[in-house]
């Protein structure tokens, strides 16, 4: 059994190093998480990551070299791709063993548009929970509006009007 579904903490696998990579890592790894892997095609990268987990975030990281199809391990609870393959390209295919792919897991993507990657469309068909890219494109919104405004914006409005205008 995973992590969180045995009651304990989530494992996390983060594909990818970079800026998007490194803000997701700190923040699973302030939520608790019980050990992030860091997927990279990029050693030095990855390994960089890795080392700011473990000494300023202190939470088990590995690096995994990414060099074709990423197994995730069956362990894995959380999987968030954190790279922009698929951005602005609806054909575009995250190098990962879909098969790997558990019921037990959630899929998380970076990528808003389009908001359903064949990242997101693989792991909902191999019966994983989503998330799409909207919420955190929508959240770093309301950021952005509170620090201009002091307000709080609607959550709900801001992704309704991010659907209308991706036109999904």
């Amino acid at each position: 059994a995973s992590g969180a579904a045995a009651g304990g903490s989530p494992s996390s696998a983060v594909l990818g190093a970079g800026g998007a990579a490194r803000a997701i890592g700190v923040e699973v790894g302030l939520a608790g998480a019980e050990n992030i892997t860091v997927v990279n095609r990029s050693p030095d990268r990855g390994e960089e990551l890795v080392k700011l987990l473990n000494d300023r975030v202190n939470v088990a990281t590995q690096f995994v070299p990414w060099e074709g199809d990423y197994e995730v391990d069956v362990a894995t609870d959380i999987v968030i791709n954190a790279t922009s393959i698929g951005l602005g390209d609806a054909h575009a295919r995250v190098p990962l063993e879909y098969g790997t792919l558990t019921a037990d897991m959630v899929a998380a993507d970076v990528v808003f548009n389009p908001p359903r990657t064949i990242f997101l469309q693989e792991a909902e068909r191999h019966g994983c929970r989503t998330l799409d890219g909207l919420g955190m494109l929508v959240n770093q919104g309301v950021i952005g509006f509170r620090i201009w405004t002091d307000a709080d914006p609607d959550t709900a409005i801001m992704r309704e009007a991010l659907e209308e205008y991706l036109e999904v």
